[in-house]
């Protein structure tokens, strides 16, 4: 039967209250995740870094300074994870947040920031300002080169940690071997010698020698320059020019050093009017860009060259097939791609405002691979099944990866929703999660965290309100699960007041036996303004609810179970109350106390009540329960209820159902009383001497005479004797009384009010327990005719009372609807045996 205990407000709409993980039993609380890949060893120490740099940046109101604060963390993760040759997958996941993070700021620092103003476009200006003009009016293409740029400075760097681009000596000479090879003779070169080889190469030494005279250079200079070559193309994808440029200059190849230098495109800030950098004071660039374009696309499409060669040229054109060819995994593919996607928008750009510089009969056409594209188109083609190269395809499966896709595409919002949906199925269903962003605990953490980074840049309508306090729900009660409850009343300040109480609760409930976890909870509530008095009701509440189906309500007196020893769950319930006593919420300790003695009651757990009963024994919880109520509150009510408009009304309605409470409280002890009463009686039966064996035990090394031994024991009975009429003159009438008028009162309150669940739950105590008191009132009685015969005559009062209480209310009608009529007639005839025994005081007096 339910039990109806404390009530925090209803929700709000938006902050509904959704289905949860079970409670989890702290001994096992690691197991209760979902998330996979933790250690139980693990001290979730990142926890703390993150939510010490969200506390700190996050009050001086700089959400970018957050982001960078949570990169600083995942990079110096990884610094740590290198240093003790971790296992790759774990930098990895670091190295991809790092470069998630970066993303985040990179694009969002875009996004938020004012539209810049456009700027004029005449014959005259310069490409490089209608390149700027063009990327002022089109935010895709502009995000395309943050996207570039990110990926130069965060995404290559970290995804090709692991691959081996070892820079290659500098030689100052160009084709040192080529060079010896010319002479057609045996030479001996720069510490080379003994090379001797029929020349079948190039007879010139220029650099378009190769291409003019279809001919080959030295293998061992060829060698040399696949290395070389491949170094350079790395630090062009980085985004480095400069190492680049320099590199080239160190080693003599001028002609590809002038081909990067030709990326620059043209302008004189002093034409132009428009200056766009405090660099800019001097003319310089490409002037005729669209011409040097077409160059180097023929070169990165002839087979004469080495891969990477065309691969550096393909890079700086924007050509596709050359760089896919020698891009190793997602993100220099995502490069390649985003590189040739900007090279194409801004050949249409500059093709339509007729600014290509050349005729267009003279100018090779521009390969679109991808007309029209997006990025979002990209990411969709890198994790297509029809990707031939299978390790980017399981890369795009990633779950950082697909995150960034995510962000790149400004579709976080669907990604959170989708996640959110996942998780709440998950917990409904008890099914796993598929989302592939969610296979890892740190992703709950990232979502998190980016959910109030996005809040607080402004952008929280991108994401809906649910979706972010339900992951932040999800993320607190993890934070649960993984031993960190410091930390969550930080994210429970993020999240609304109705909210704010459902998630907070989560964790009271699983700490409130920790005392000491007890005390840091109220000092961290006060630091962060939570409204812990409606946290600690629904605390109580969701306890309750949570383990209602564990005591079902027992069907006789026969299931009684006076064990004290209190099951997991049962301290769970009672430890609950202890937030209330705490916090010195009185009346809500009552309340609550009145619900859980029901449930035990109704489930039979004797012992438990008595348990509990005890710990609110201590003087300061006893003290501040016996003062809870004035005097005369009953009558103050009833004075002030005439008057609609007093202002003291709803006090006294407080105090008059803080009296009801109380009343109810008070029949609960009654019963633990009585039952006390009558294990104070069964111990005092416990030690009635045995006829003539009383002092065996002492006298065992005396010797004494038969007459003495039986003047010793006739001492002891005496006294015995003595003790059952002492203790029987102190509990029969409280335990007549509790038979006659335990929880009558109540009962019939609870009909008047119409609350058919409080009358009903009540009842069946009463069915439960007054009969049970009932029999025990009459073994008493029985137990005492040992020590006096007449004490049996007693039980026929009880008799009485129970032939005249034949109402809805009165103790035959509990005994029939506990099935213990029949019982009780028997136990009446076996009364009648004793006391008819007595010869001077029996039944035939009668």
């Amino acid at each position: 039967m339910a039990i109806e205990v404390l009530k925090a407000p209803e929700p709000a709409p938006g902050s509904a209250r959704r289905p949860r993980r079970a409670l989890p039993i702290r001994q096992a609380r690691y197991e209760e995740s979902r998330f996979q890949k933790e250690k139980l060893n693990d001290d979730f120490s990142e926890l703390d870094e993150f939510a010490r740099i969200f506390e700190t940046i996050n009050n001086a109101q700089d959400p970018f300074g957050v982001v960078r604060g949570f990169m600083n963390v995942a990079s110096s993760r990884v610094d740590k994870l290198i240093s003790i040759d971790a296992p790759t997958e774990d930098i990895t996941a670091w190295s991809l947040e790092n470069s998630t993070w970066a993303l985040v700021d990179d694009l969002y620092s875009y996004r938020v920031a004012p539209s810049k103003p456009s700027i004029p476009i005449f014959t005259t200006t310069s490409n490089t300002i209608a390149e700027e003009s063009f990327y002022r009016q089109n935010s895709a293409a502009r995000e395309t080169l943050i996207v570039i740029s990110w990926l130069q400075k965060h995404g290559i760097p970290s995804a090709l940690r692991n691959i081996n681009t070892p820079k290659p000596e500098i030689r100052g000479i160009k084709w040192q071997y080529t060079r010896a090879h010319t002479k057609k003779a045996s030479v001996a070169f720069g510490g080379f010698s003994g090379i001797t080889q029929q020349i079948s190469e190039i007879r010139s030494l220029d650099t378009d020698a190769p291409l003019r005279e279809n001919a080959n250079i030295a293998f061992e200079d060829a060698s040399y320059e696949h290395d070389l070559f491949r170094y350079i193309f790395s630090l062009l994808q980085r985004g480095d020019f400069a190492a680049a440029s320099s590199v080239c200059e160190s080693t003599a190849n001028f002609s590809l050093l002038a081909a990067i230098n030709g990326l620059v495109e043209y302008r004189d800030p002093l034409m132009d009017g428009v200056v766009l950098g405090p660099e800019e004071n001097i003319p310089r660039g490409t002037k005729r860009k669209a011409l040097w374009r077409r160059m180097c696309l023929q070169l990165c499409k002839s087979s004469k060259l080495d891969k990477y060669e065309r691969a550096i040229y393909g890079l700086l054109c924007g050509d596709l097939d050359s760089v896919l060819m020698v891009s190793e995994g997602w993100e220099a593919q995502l490069l390649a791609y985003s590189q040739h996607l900007a090279a194409a928008q801004l050949e249409n750009f500059f093709s339509a405002t007729d600014r290509l510089n050349i005729s267009s009969s003279s100018l090779r056409n521009f390969p679109q691979s991808m007309q029209n594209a997006t990025l979002g188109d990209v990411l969709r083609i890198l994790a297509s099944s029809t990707n031939t190269v299978a390790e980017v395809r399981s890369q795009s499966e990633a779950p950082f990866r697909y995150l960034q896709g995510s962000i790149i595409n400004n579709v976080v919002h669907m990604m959170i929703s989708d996640a959110r949906s996942q998780i709440e199925q998950s917990l409904t269903e008890d099914l796993e999660i598929s989302n592939p962003i969610l296979g890892e605990r740190y992703m709950l953490r990232f979502l998190a965290h980016l959910t109030l980074f996005l809040r607080a840049i402004g952008m929280q309508s991108s994401v809906s309100e649910d979706d972010v306090i339900s992951v932040l729900q999800f993320y607190i009660e993890d934070l649960v699960v993984c031993g960190k409850g410091k930390l969550v009343p930080l994210y429970v300040a993020q999240l609304p007041p109705d909210a704010a109480v459902e998630a907070y609760s989560y964790l009271l409930a699983d700490i409130a036996a920790d005392a000491q976890a007890r005390a840091e909870q109220f000092a961290l509530a006060d630091k962060y303004g939570l409204d812990l008095a409606t946290t600690l009701r629904r605390t109580v509440q969701r306890v309750f609810d949570d383990l209602e189906d564990r005591f079902p309500t027992i069907s006789s007196s026969a299931e009684f179970d006076f064990s004290e020893t209190a099951t997991d769950d049962e301290g769970q319930l009672a430890g609950s109350l202890l937030w209330l006593v705490d916090a010195r919420m009185w009346n809500d300790v009552v309340e609550s106390a009145n619900a859980l003695y029901a449930r035990f009651l109704l489930a039979g757990r004797i012992g438990a009540a008595h348990s509990f009963q005890k710990k609110l024994s201590t003087s300061q919880v006893r003290t501040a329960l016996d003062s809870l109520l004035q005097t005369g509150a009953e009558s103050e009510m009833e004075d002030l209820m005439v008057d609609a408009e007093s202002e003291f009304r709803s006090e006294a309605l407080e105090r008059f159902q803080s009296q009801k409470a109380r009343a109810e409280f008070d029949q609960y002890e009654a019963l633990i009383g009585a039952i006390k009463m009558v294990k104070k009686w069964d111990d005092l039966m416990a030690t009635k001497p045995a006829p003539n064996t009383a002092l065996i035990a002492r006298t065992s090394n005396r010797r004494d005479t038969g007459s003495g031994n039986e003047g010793s024991n006739d001492k002891f009975m005496h006294s015995w004797k003595v003790k059952v009429q002492a203790l029987l003159n102190e509990i029969q009438n409280p335990l007549i009384e509790f038979i006659e008028h335990w929880m009558v009162d109540i009962e019939m309150k609870a009909i008047e009010d119409g609350d058919k669940t409080q009358a009903n739950a009540v009842h069946r105590l009463r069915v439960l327990y007054v009969p049970y008191i009932l029999f025990e009132i009459h073994r008493v009685f029985m137990d005492a005719a040992a020590a006096k015969t007449s004490y049996a005559l007693r039980s026929f009062e009880i008799v009485n009372l129970v032939a005249e209480g034949s109402d809805e209310m009165g103790l035959s009608r509990l005994l029939i609807e506990s099935e213990r009529l029949d019982e009780y007639l028997v136990t009446v005839a076996q009364c009648a045996l004793v006391a008819g025994a007595d010869p001077a005081n029996g039944l035939w007096r009668v």
